[in-house]
């Protein structure tokens, strides 16, 4: 009898979230059907309530443009300009990064009393090799293998000389982002106060698009390399600081206890406590910095940036897509290498004890070191060592686009027609019904539900970013964007939830899902794209195709890992009480799951922003547009501004859900 009761009423945290489940239920209907009814009366609305009168519109566009011609032309700190103080800072990062680059690629010239000395750069030979052991000696011997074999495909496809052009300069965007990003993490974790604006910051940062702060960097410091280096560290340093922070939050009390007894100064805990402390920390914030840096390095192509990132763009621009898809293929076989590296140089942990010193400490980095300098003195001596032979290179570019074309036309009917019914049954609806929405009632709605979340604060501040968006005028781009936006996400959460689910019931599955969104996050952007337009053309269709590529891997990562950790007395109860397999599922795990899934969501939300605004690229009409318009033009003011109302949209849904989901978690009593 015991028994039939279980099985007749679900355990009290599946009763839980099942109210919470019908409560968020019926405001996401009561919201739906506010909506509905604000677009069908929208003849009968005031038409300050459909749009804000042109009386009510602000330029801040002009200010903008006329504040950084000033600023760029005429301001100045005593005797220097800010000019040429900016240009000053951009040859200080010249001289490593020419330095690096010489080393690698272009050779270095060495001024000397009687005139120039010419060194030539690090033979392929040397440095495929030294990169092997290094990979060997951090990593084992298939992180080895794939370092030789990611040198083996740049060497063949005559993309050695672009690879080290990219490698050398992500190598210094790293530097300098990891400096920058430990420094403020450590000052954000010493000053409270500090952190929480510096937050803010870092949401502007990572949720502003690349385009929008592309010509203001080519105002202070000019196009080429370095300026390219500097969008690279502005859009890649955030984790490096937000993950040095936390690292540091997380430290016992004991070792600040033992720092502080053993009289250490405040820059002696520091540098020789907290960090050393926090080292496992301080290297996951390193990867994100790594990954983030190659995935910028097409976008920072478009000032200058040279590499990879360079062949993939005028592949893009001359329709040569087979070489571009080359180029963006060694972009990822490089970020899957040093992803592979970094995250084992993460984990490793130093030999304690180890009583050996000098060369027999580290024989394998000596060994590399020995190569690399053995190297540098044959291609000084033996010009016919230093290049890789012509003869053994090939390309198969244009392969890959003869066999496009030819998909093109032998599947022209089909796709023609899943992208004509796509577009005519669900983007022009979802479009049209997005924008005949009155924008105040949307902003109330937002504010409401704001509210609902987390209270007044996050209410205002909803109504704030909006009001921003709307009183600027770019309302109705935004709503594009949204719709473009809303869409993918919609697509990849209802491919990406089934398979999670699927992926947590067996670890075998598991690893291998796992895998594949391993591979996935490492794509940069543009990798996407390549394919997705020698298929789909241009337009909304194929940038929808693109946004759920990129943001596939928290729609399937999410619910994996939430099913996966529901506590397995839970798990147990259920099987007691003698659920079905998919009455456990539906019943305890997937609620149990939900404050996870729902953060997936918000993660994926972030990740179709991220890629919306590269598919400006293939003909998208929403703010991404205005932005890539105001670099080709520009036009910093409306380039910022279109970018912020990016910014906004997606700060404002990540803010909406995650407080949900702390709000449920609550409501569930995970803490």
């Amino acid at each position: 009898m015991m028994m039939a009761a279980l099985i007749r009423r679900p355990p009290p945290a599946a009763s839980a979230a099942g109210r919470a489940r019908m409560q968020a239920a019926a405001a996401v209907l009561g919201l739906i059907l506010a909506l509905v009814l604000a677009a069908l009366w929208r003849d009968a609305l005031p038409a300050w309530v459909v749009r804000p009168p042109k009386g009510w519109l602000f330029d801040l566009a002009g200010p903008v443009n006329r504040f950084l011609a000033w600023l760029s032309q005429e301001a100045a700190i005593g005797p220097v300009t800010v000019k040429g103080l900016t240009r000053g800072i951009a040859s200080g990062f010249a001289l490593p990064l020419d330095l690096l680059q010489g080393l690698l690629v272009k050779g270095i010239d060495l001024p000397l009393p009687g005139g120039t000395l010419r060194l030539a750069a690090l033979p392929w030979w040397a440095l495929a090799a030294a990169a092997a052991i290094f990979g060997h000696w951090v990593a084992g011997r298939r992180a080895a293998g794939l370092v030789l074999a990611t040198c083996g495909y740049f060497l063949v496809l005559g993309l050695w000389e672009a690879a080290m052009q990219t490698l050398a300069s992500v190598a210094v965007a790293v530097v300098v982002g990891a400096i920058l990003g430990i420094a403020l993490g450590a000052a954000a974790h010493r000053w409270p106060r500090l952190d929480a604006g510096l937050n803010l910051v870092y949401d502007v940062m990572q949720t502003l698009p690349v385009f929008s702060y592309l010509v203001p960097i080519l105002l202070f410091f000019g196009f080429g390399p370095v300026a390219a280096l500097i969008a690279t560290v502005i859009y890649a340093m955030p984790p490096m600081a937000r993950n040095t922070t936390l690292a540091l939050r997380r430290l016992p009390a004991s070792v600040m206890e033992l720092a502080s007894m053993a009289g250490c100064s405040p820059r002696q805990r520091l540098f020789l406590v907290l960090l050393p402390a926090a080292r496992q920390g301080l290297l996951t914030g390193f990867n994100q910095l790594v990954m983030l840096s190659l995935s910028a390095v097409i976008i920072a192509s478009v000032i200058g940036a040279g590499g990879l990132g360079n062949v993939v763009l005028q592949g893009l621009k001359s329709m040569q897509l087979g070489r571009a898809f080359e180029a963006g293929l060694g972009i990822t076989l490089m970020a899957i290498v040093l992803d592979r590296l970094s995250h084992a140089v993460a984990l490793r942990r130093p030999a304690h004890g180890n009583q050996r010193a000098g060369l027999r400490r580290h024989p394998a980095l000596y060994g590399a070191l020995a190569i690399l300098v053995a190297g540098l003195a044959a291609a000084q001596t033996v010009p016919a060592l230093r290049d890789f032979p012509e003869a053994l290179t090939g390309s198969s570019g244009r392969t890959l686009d003869n066999f496009f074309a030819w998909a093109n036309v032998a599947l022209e009917a089909p796709i023609g027609a899943v992208r004509d019914g796509v577009v005519r049954h669900l983007f022009r609806p979802a479009k049209e019904a997005l924008l005949a929405l009155p924008w105040l009632a949307m902003a109330g709605l937002v504010a409401v539900l704001a509210y609902a979340a987390s209270g007044a604060a996050l209410a205002l501040a909803c109504t704030a970013m909006l009001g921003f968006i709307a009183l600027t005028g770019y309302w109705d781009l935004a709503m594009t964007s949204l719709y473009l936006v809303g869409i993918s996400t919609l697509i990849a959460t209802l491919i990406g939830f089934p398979i999670g689910v699927l992926a947590a019931q067996g670890p075998r599955l598991g690893r291998i899902t796992a895998l594949v969104i391993d591979t996935l996050q490492t794509l940069p952007t543009f990798v996407y794209l390549i394919p997705v337009v020698m298929l789909f053309g241009l337009g909304d269709f194929p940038a929808m195709v693109a946004i759920v590529l990129f943001a596939l891997p928290p729609a399937i990562r999410y619910p994996m890992d939430g099913i996966a950790r529901v506590p397995k007395s839970l798990v147990e109860a259920a099987d007691m009480a003698g659920c079905t397999r998919l009455q456990r599922l539906a019943l305890v795990q997937i609620p149990q799951a939900l404050p996870e899934i729902m953060l997936g969501l918000s993660q994926t939300i972030l990740m179709a922003f991220g890629m919306l605004v590269i598919t400006a690229l293939v003909g998208t009409r929403g703010l991404e547009q205005e932005t890539l318009v105001a670099v080709s033009k520009a036009r910093v003011g409306e380039g910022l501004i279109a970018g912020l109302g990016i910014s906004f949209l997606s700060i404002m849904a990540d803010r909406l859900i995650t407080h949900g989901s702390a709000r449920l978690r609550r409501r569930l009593g995970q803490g």
